[in-house]
């Protein structure tokens, strides 16, 4: 589902990722850890093309990333479904139209859109509010829509930063039951997060620990060889 070899990447001079290698395949997870500013934004941004791979080598669901045109990254992306730290939710829509969204582009038909998009609301606490607008949701609703969002697609691959960072604990535990649950039908689900705490939640996951742009278990270079 994902190969990484040699991944770095840099804004100017500033090197945010450092020769990250790592393998993922069909089903499983893993969790990004490490503190703000070690690299797990970058990378995930990476992973779903929002940045360039220009070093080292990228493949994600099929798609090599360091050859993907600008035109075929909307293809890459019904792959996957995204849950963003900043939400990236239309907040003069409902609750109900912000996830319905992502099967309109697809071109659902609308019973079976109807269906699906109540289904994942209904898991998520959300039916209560389906119909108000996002704007008047507390930052933990708005952050349920969002992995609402990224859910109802059924996607291959589920890309989440740090999805329980506005959620109080009971959320949490429900939350992770509910990627718990995509994992177990075979969904490959990478998370970002600080909270080591969820790590305990999903037990044989695995683990790639970030610090300054690497890999802790891997030699942490100045940057690639080829610009030292």
């Amino acid at each position: 589902m994902v190969e990484a070899k040699h991944l770095s990447h840099s804004f100017g001079s500033q090197w945010a990722l450092k020769d990250i290698s790592f393998s993922l395949g069909k089903g499983e997870f893993l969790f990004l850890t490490g503190h703000s500013g070690a690299g797990k934004t970058t990378l995930l941004r990476l992973l779903y093309g929002a940045l360039p791979v220009t070093r080292g080598a990228l493949r994600v669901a099929g798609f090599d990333l360091h050859k993907l045109s600008p035109s075929r990254v909307p293809d890459l992306r019904r792959r996957i479904g995204v849950v963003f730290q900043d939400f990236k939710i239309l907040p003069k829509r409902t609750v109900y139209e912000n996830v319905a969204l992502a099967l309109e582009v697809r071109g659902m038909a609308r019973h079976l859109m109807d269906r699906r998009v109540r289904a994942i609301i209904r898991a998520l606490g959300l039916e209560p509010k389906a119909y108000s607008a996002c704007e008047r949701l507390s930052g933990g609703e708005q952050q349920r829509v969002a992995i609402a969002r990224s859910m109802v697609t059924n996607p291959s691959l589920i890309l989440a930063d740090e999805p329980t960072g506005n959620l109080d604990q009971d959320l949490t535990t429900h939350l992770m039951d509910i990627f718990r649950q995509f994992h177990s039908y075979g969904t490959s689900v990478i998370m970002a997060t600080h909270n080591r705490e969820i790590l305990k939640l999903v037990p044989g996951a695995r683990i790639l620990h970030m610090e300054n742009g690497c890999a802790v278990n891997l030699p942490c270079p100045d940057g690639p060889e080829d610009e030292r």
